[in-house]
């Protein structure tokens, strides 16, 4: 099956230029102009910006299907909404309230990762907790943590069948230490998270081996001028990447520049952390036995707690591009180069290559999604 992307107007950090893609077996096999593929499915692009398709790291649902269940079809119904997007892979981020139910969970979610070229492809799992701080658990209820343990980590990656590529811990637990070097070990990314760990507590879980920070600024212990903590840890810490969520709702623009300026464009990961409610036109519902409203950009708790973002990806793109002034090449680079490299795909993913995996996003010139290929196929195409 081939596919030839006629016209497209690339984002090439050197300049954007016209070239034709061509897409076969799944990836792509050549970027020039005037290419030639008789029999090729064919798509224009004449007016569109073409770049590598977004990848979601934190994200527990969207399009009324949450990760926070038992059934494969949420996921498969997910990876088939999400490319409306512009999402062409993410990670299934979840949690239970206990061990037996999360490994359960992530045993039965497996088949679901079975998806078609033609949708968003899960690229693994994404534990959040459940070895999270008590004093910032965000809207995580108290039964879903617990100390941190090597054995129950080694059965949960045994449940994944090895697909954990992230897990958000807070590295001043008991038992923490230990726990980040083995989750490296067997390929999955630490992630310092819901932690009110102090500066020297932070620096002990990068020097376990903590490379990720999940949505930083949210559930992490505030800046204070006499103890830094996380914040000031992670902004840091040259060998961190930080997640930073650009709905406008979970950090304010001031605060995301003022990041951004430490950042850079090689260790910003945007992320939406969207809950099932993410693109529908749902005022509220239920996350973990409790009533969750929706308020702008972000869902929360009556008491003000937010449960997570229910700005699609693409808004947060063009939020991103609006609130750093940056260009669409580094805007790329954020929703997609970098998440690729989270999630363990970075040979295959986020990049507009030769080589690499045929997931694009097509652009119009108000940065909304007008077409979505995924692995070679499209995915979605705007009426």
């Amino acid at each position: 099956m081939s596919l030839l992307i006629r016209n497209a107007i690339l984002a090439d950090p050197a300049g954007p230029h016209r070239a034709d893609i061509l897409c076969r077996g799944g990836r792509i096999v050549a970027i020039g102009r005037d290419l030639d593929a008789p029999g090729a499915d064919l798509l224009d692009a004449d007016g569109l910006t073409a770049g590598p398709g977004f990848i979601d790291v934190h994200v527990h649902g969207g399009g009324g299907h949450s990760f926070f269940t038992d059934a494969p079809e949420a996921v498969r119904a997910y990876a088939a909404w999400a490319p409306a997007r512009g999402v062409t892979a993410f990670l299934v981020s979840t949690a239970a309230p206990s061990h037996a139910a999360l490994a359960a969970r992530l045993a039965a979610l497996l088949p679901g990762f079975e998806t078609p070229p033609g949708a968003a492809e899960p690229l693994g799992y994404h534990l959040e907790g459940p070895w999270l701080s008590p004093a910032r658990r965000g809207a995580f209820p108290p039964d879903y943590l617990r100390r941190p343990s090597i054995a129950e980590f080694e059965a949960l990656h045994a449940a994944a069948a090895g697909r954990i590529r992230q897990v958000t811990i807070a590295p001043e637990l008991p038992g923490a230490l230990p726990l980040i070097h083995t989750i490296a070990r067997l390929g999955a990314i630490p992630a310092m998270g819901h932690t009110d760990a102090t500066i020297t507590e932070c620096r002990q879980g990068f020097e376990a081996g903590i490379r990720h920070v999940t949505h930083l600024f949210n559930a992490m212990r505030p800046f204070h001028q006499r103890e830094g903590g996380p914040i000031v840890a992670a902004l840091e810490e040259p060998s961190a990447t930080c997640e930073l969520i650009f709905d406008g709702a979970h950090v304010e623009p001031d605060v995301l520049r003022l990041a951004w300026r430490l950042l850079g464009p090689h260790r910003t990961v945007m992320v939406t952390d969207n809950l099932h409610l993410a693109g529908t036109a749902a005022p509220g519902d239920q996350f973990a036995g409790e009533r969750i409203i929706v308020r702008g950009a972000r869902a929360q708790r009556p008491d003000g707690t937010i449960v997570g973002s229910v700005a699609t990806f693409d808004v947060h793109l063009r939020n991103a591009v609006d609130y750093l002034g940056i260009d669409l090449p580094t805007a790329f680079r954020l929703a997609s180069t970098n998440p690729a490299r989270i999630a363990g795909a970075g040979d295959r993913k986020g990049q507009l290559e030769p080589g690499f995996d045929a997931d694009i996003v097509l652009l119009d010139r108000d940065l909304a999604v007008a077409a979505t290929v995924c692995r070679g196929v499209i995915a979605y195409r705007r009426g």
